[in-house]
């Protein structure tokens, strides 16, 4: 099965940044970081993370990239249905910007 939906992206981001930094996917601990980049029903949110903790037992995310990631979860029916029952337009967008030197960053709705 295929995410279709640009949450896949999102949520495999989370737990990749989770497992580099050596820490546990907890249900909770998900289900707070899923809550910061989705906006969306928590019931739906909760159901994610029951996945998700699944697939951290299953399976070794710790040595994976983000594309690992989702070709992993993409092989979970379940999570995936659920996440392509998030529309896009719930997810939040973020820009991580890093500065180094003079000069302004440029990023979202910025006119130049």
């Amino acid at each position: 099965m295929m995410i279709e939906s640009v949450v896949a992206g999102v949520v495999a981001n989370i737990v990749y940044e989770s497992t580099k930094k050596g820490l546990s996917l907890t249900k909770a601990y998900l289900v707070n970081e899923l809550a910061k980049a989705v906006n969306d029903d928590q019931k739906k949110l909760d159901h994610i993370a029951d996945e998700l903790v699944k697939l951290d037992t299953s399976e070794e995310l710790e040595d994976l990239s983000e594309k690992g990631i989702i070709k992993r979860m993409e092989k979970y029916p379940e999570l995936v249905n659920a996440l392509n029952t998030i529309k896009q337009e719930n997810v939040q967008k973020t820009t991580n910007q890093y500065h180094f030197g003079s000069g302004d960053n440029v990023a979202g709705d910025k006119n130049c």
